[in-house]
C-alpha cells in the first residue's frame, strides 16, 4: 500500500471531523488489516510505543508540561515580574526589560516558549499598554522574549532533537546558554533605545 493511500485515509478522517490523534492511528493501523506486507502493523506500533516509553529523556517532556501548569496556577510569572520590575522598573525602559528577564527565567524553568509567551504575555501586556507603550512594540518584545524558552536550557525542543539525532542533550543545553543570554541582552538594549 502506497504512502499516498495512507495520506488519503488521513485526510478523509480529518474531513469527517475525527480528532487528529485518532486519525493518525487509523491511517497507520488500518492499512495493515488489508495488506499483510504493510510495515506498520498493530504489533509493530504497540512495540514502538512501549520502546518509546522506556526512554529516560522522554520523561522530561511531561514533567516540563506539569511544571508549567503548576507555575501557571501558582502565579510564579507574576512573582518573577514583580521582582524584576522592582529591581529595574525605575530605569529607562525598565518594565520592558523586566518582561525580557521574566521571560528568560520563566522559559528556563518551563522549557517551553509557547508556555512562556502565554503566561508572561497575558499578565504583562495590559500593564505595558496602560503605561503608554506602543502595542506593536509590546507584543513583539513579549513574543521574541518568550521564544527564549526554546533556546535557554532546559528546553523541550533540545531534548527532542537530542533524542532524534543522537546528539548529547547536555551539549545542546550548554550550547544554548550564551545565545539565549545574548538575545536577551540585545532585546533589552533595543527596548532602551
Amino acid at each position: 500500500m502506497s504512502a499516498g493511500v495512507v495520506m488519503l485515509m488521513f485526510v478523509i478522517c480529518l474531513i469527517l471531523a475525527i480528532p487528529i490523534s485518532i486519525s493518525l492511528c487509523i491511517a497507520c493501523v488500518l492499512p495493515s488489516a488489508f495488506d499483510a506486507s504493510f510495515t506498520a502493523s498493530a504489533t509493530y506500533i504497540v512495540r514502538a510505543m512501549f520502546n518509546a516509553l522506556n526512554s529516560f529523556p522522554m520523561l522530561a517532556v511531561p514533567m516540563f508540561i506539569l511544571s508549567g501548569i503548576i507555575m501557571a496556577k501558582g502565579g510564579i510569572s507574576r512573582r518573577l515580574f514583580n521582582l524584576f520590575s522592582y529591581l529595574i522598573g525605575k530605569r529607562t525602559a525598565g518594565l520592558p526589560c523586566a518582561v525580557v528577564i521574566t521571560c528568560l527565567f520563566y522559559g528556563a524553568i518551563s522549557g517551553s516558549g509557547v508556555a512562556t509567551v502565554a503566561a508572561v504575555g497575558s499578565m504583562t501586556l495590559p500593564i505595558l499598554l496602560d503605561l503608554g507603550y506602543d502595542k506593536k512594540f509590546c507584543v513583539a518584545i513579549i513574543a521574541v522574549a518568550g521564544s527564549l524558552g526554546v533556546i535557554i536550557p532546559p528546553s523541550i525542543p533540545f531534548i527532542m532533537y537530542g533524542l532524534a539525532s543522537g546528539e548529547s542533550v547536555r551539549d545542546l543545553f550548554m550550547a544554548g546558554v550564551i545565545p539565549g543570554c545574548l538575545v536577551a541582552l540585545l532585546l533589552m538594549g533595543y527596548a532602551v533605545l
